[in-house]
């Protein structure tokens, strides 16, 4: 108790007490019935008469309604805090509420699907061989009916002379065309471009994904000419004759064969592209000059100045030997490989081709002679023999 307190007579001092109390009981029926609003006046002060004596008390009374006021407002503020905590937790529960109602929900709808496939692990792998089989025929049966499986471009490459639609129009391959048809004639389609086409050595069609297809052609080189009739044809690596003729002023470094048969000039081309291309490039004018023993023999003009004679079937045996030989000699020789291999000055050669020549014109005009003479003996008798 304060010094005030002890200073009061028994009397007030009881009469405190019971304020006190009725201040407490009033306090808790506010609160039970109006929580939300507070007095701020003191029922002690009410029931205080208004005499002389209580005047003495006041500074007593305001500081026991001071307290009673602080109590007041600090109840109010918990029964606050507590109204909101309350509604915290109705607000917790109801969602914990809706959590376990949808949860309830969905574990029927969670067993039904455990329940469907229960039990169809054993099934599948048995199935699965099937089932595979069934989704490649489908997945094939799309490609089919797709635009995929139709050829979309046939491009040509690799081609000099023949021009790319030339190729493909040969080829006879259309874009509306199967895939699968051109890759199972394949072979036939490149026989049949290389047969349309001297020219053309190989083709060989390559198939490119998804559907686009490529001709890649290699041609024939260009290997010598042939003259005939003053006129100049093209000789492929292969021995084929192109059948148009060359514009003279148009015509390659290659050798220029004199009036050969077909037959000879592929003989040729076939031992010529056999030589190396230090060979091959010296070679210009190539002439028949048979002989007695050789009925094959050539003659081979050199860039040089040297002649080569050399049988036409001995050529790609004995023509490797010249670069050796070409190095001891000063041009111009003639080297003769008929029979071995010798060297003669072209002057001489020719001297002793003429005096050949000659001698051989001599002895065929002598056995002319000898055979008109045994002719006419032969007539004279016959003519003796029926006059008797």
């Amino acid at each position: 108790m304060s010094e005030k307190d002890n200073n009061l007579t028994p009397w007030q001092q009881k009469h405190l007490e019971y304020q006190k109390r009725k201040a407490e009981e009033a306090k808790k029926e506010k609160k039970a019935n109006q929580p939300k609003k507070a007095r701020l006046s003191s029922p002690f002060l009410k029931s205080l008469p208004k005499t002389e004596k209580n005047f003495d008390d006041t500074e007593g009374q305001a500081e026991s309604a001071e307290l009673l006021d602080e109590n007041l407002e600090v109840n109010q503020e918990e029964s606050q805090s507590s109204e909101y905590s309350t509604e915290n937790e109705q607000i917790v529960a109801q969602l914990d509420s809706l959590s376990q109602e949808v949860e309830e929900e969905e574990k029927p709808k969670k067993a039904r699907f455990s329940k469907l496939f229960e039990g169809s692990a054993p099934l599948l792998k048995k199935m699965w061989p099937a089932l595979l089989v069934v989704i490649l025929v489908f997945l094939g049966s799309l490609y089919l009916i797709s635009p995929l499986s139709k050829i979309s471009t046939f491009n040509v490459s690799g081609n000099k002379n023949e021009s790319s639609e030339q190729v493909a129009l040969a080829s006879e391959i259309k874009t509306s065309d199967s895939i699968f048809k051109i890759l199972n004639n394949k072979a036939k389609i490149e026989s049949t471009i290389e047969q349309k086409f001297p020219r053309i050595s190989t083709v060989t069609i390559n198939y490119h994904f998804p559907n686009r297809f490529e001709a890649v052609v290699q041609e024939h080189t260009n290997s010598v000419y042939v003259k005939r009739n003053n006129q100049t044809y093209l000789v492929l690596n292969n021995g084929y004759v192109i059948k148009t003729p060359v514009d003279a002023s148009k015509l390659e470094k290659l050798p220029v064969l004199q009036d050969f048969t077909d037959e000879e000039v592929q003989t040729f081309v076939k031992a010529y592209e056999t030589l190396k291309p230090a060979i091959k490039a010296l070679m210009t004018n190539v002439t028949k000059t048979p002989t007695d023993a050789t009925k094959d023999f050539i003659a081979i003009d050199m860039s040089d100045g040297n002649q080569v004679r050399v049988s036409l079937s001995q050529m790609a045996d004995r023509l490797p030997y010249y670069p050796s030989i070409a190095k001891q000699v000063q041009a111009p020789q003639v080297v003769d490989m008929e029979a071995g291999i010798y060297t003669k000055p072209k002057a001489a050669y020719d001297a002793y081709l003429s005096q050949l020549s000659t001698s051989k014109s001599a002895s065929i005009s002598a056995q002319n002679a000898k055979k008109a003479e045994t002719s006419g003996e032969s007539t004279t008798q016959s003519t003796t023999t029926s006059s008797n």
